[in-house]
């Protein structure tokens, strides 16, 4: 990539929410990814697609090691040492499949830290959503839709949905909330598959429905691009997790300089998804 296309898309990411990186994951891994992700999509429990009728499926890829190779890929850490973040940290992932004929995905936006004030003050993203589609994707079959620059300014859309991922909203007990509409500033992020979109976590988003009779995936991944540079209290809130049992070994080798930590004594912030009066 030239350095002219690197600061274009540094330079979309701070002002917009998110950048599109073309055909970064190679076709081996592709064809892997879709295999292992199908097989834990088809193992799920009928409950688990009535609770996440909105969303479609929400898997948590804590669930097998073999995703420790998406989240180390060189396609990712290539992205986003592009963008200026070469020392970031990874955090968990999910598997988000809406099968065929399933509903839109509300509004919302993913940020929990807004109980710190670098929330309002930083341009660049404090988390960040690295998505991985696995089909070609466009609004027939579910896109991903967002509100340009409503990581950094407060818009009508916050107001729909003051605090996501609630139950109600993912099992879509009311089709006609204003959370699951189109709205007219939205913008629609087609691409094809093995392209990376990578977004701000502050960014409200969605995605359409799934009017097709194919199902429509994509693997969801929650990097810290600037770990280094959060404020002690989001640092202790995140780090020194521990992984399943499984993921040591290979897996746990391939993440080692990924896997954030924090030695100091502060303590972790509350969590806290809802936008303060300062996001104007």
């Amino acid at each position: 990539m030239t350095i002219a296309l690197a600061n274009e898309k540094s330079e979309q990411l701070l002002r917009d929410g998110y950048c599109l990186f073309e055909q970064v994951m190679d076709r081996d891994l592709l064809e892997r990814v879709r295999e292992v992700s199908d097989q834990m999509f088809d193992a799920q429990p009928a409950e688990h697609f009535e609770q996440q009728k909105s969303t479609g499926s929400m898997i948590n890829i804590h669930e097998n090691p073999f995703f420790a190779e998406l989240v180390s890929a060189e396609g990712a850490l290539a992205s986003l040492a592009a963008l200026g973040f070469d020392k970031p940290k990874w955090w968990s992932g999910f598997i988000i499949s809406k099968p065929p004929h399933s509903p839109p995905l509300f509004w919302h936006q993913d940020w929990w830290g807004w109980n710190d004030e670098i929330s309002y003050t930083w341009d660049q993203p404090q988390q960040a959503f690295l998505m991985w589609y696995l089909q070609d994707t466009t609004q027939e079959n579910g896109c991903l839709r967002l509100i340009k620059g409503s990581h950094r300014k407060r818009h009508v859309v916050h107001e729909y949905v003051p605090d996501a991922h609630t139950a109600e909203l993912r099992r879509m007990a009311d089709p006609d909330h204003p959370a699951y509409q189109c709205h007219e500033d939205e913008v629609e992020v087609t691409v094809k598959a093995g392209d990376l979109v990578i977004g701000d976590s502050r960014l409200l988003h969605s995605a359409h429905a799934n009017k097709t009779n194919q199902r429509r995936t994509v693997i969801t991944l929650w990097y810290f691009p600037t770990w280094d540079e959060l404020s002690e209290p989001i640092r202790a809130h995140i780090a020194n997790r521990e992984l399943p049992e499984s993921w040591k070994g290979e897996a746990m080798a391939r993440l080692e300089s990924l896997v954030p930590a924090y030695n100091g004594d502060a303590g972790g912030i509350e969590w806290n998804r809802i936008p303060g009066e300062r996001l104007q």
